[in-house]
């Protein structure tokens, strides 16, 4: 199937990773469950690396770094390195830094994964709606996440 390009999805007539040159991964469920792989994850994902494909670890939780993520995979056996790894909190970073000038307040509620993101994206961040953000980004923080920010 080399140099053919797929614009609909159609079924396959090999394997996946002959056929397709990028995996979008789901983690929760698809990758691990509870804290470990699934079974034959590890396997079939390093087989398909070796094969040629990409593979790119998704995740709407925005608490964690892609370097977090990538590191808990890595402790699973699954071959992953931080470039790998989109998470939730890159993409509303990328969004707010298409639609805000270079440089915006924004008030960051969430884990340290969402800070780092809004970071990246030359965002400054503020601590609190006093501080009169431009815009407001809000990410799964954890138990401890400190909702009165918002107020």
């Amino acid at each position: 199937m080399a140099g053919t390009v797929r614009t609909t999805p159609s079924g396959s007539r090999g394997e996946l990773r002959e056929d397709y040159d990028t995996a979008l991964l789901d983690l929760d469920g698809v990758v691990y469950v509870a804290g470990d792989a699934v079974p034959h994850a590890v396997r079939s994902l390093t087989e398909a690396g070796e094969a040629g494909m990409r593979r790119a670890y998704v995740t709407n939780n925005a608490s964690r770094t892609p370097e977090a993520v990538a590191a808990h995979l890595r402790e699973l056996g699954v071959p992953a390195a931080a470039d790998d790894v989109i998470t939730s909190a890159q993409a509303v970073a990328r969004l707010m830094a298409e639609q805000l000038p270079a440089g915006a307040r924004v008030l960051a509620v969430g884990g340290e994964g969402l800070r780092e993101a809004l970071n990246e994206q030359g965002m400054r961040l503020v601590e609190s709606a006093d501080d009169e953000p431009d815009a407001v980004a809000q990410g799964y923080g954890g138990p401890g996440l400190p909702w009165g920010r918002l107020g």
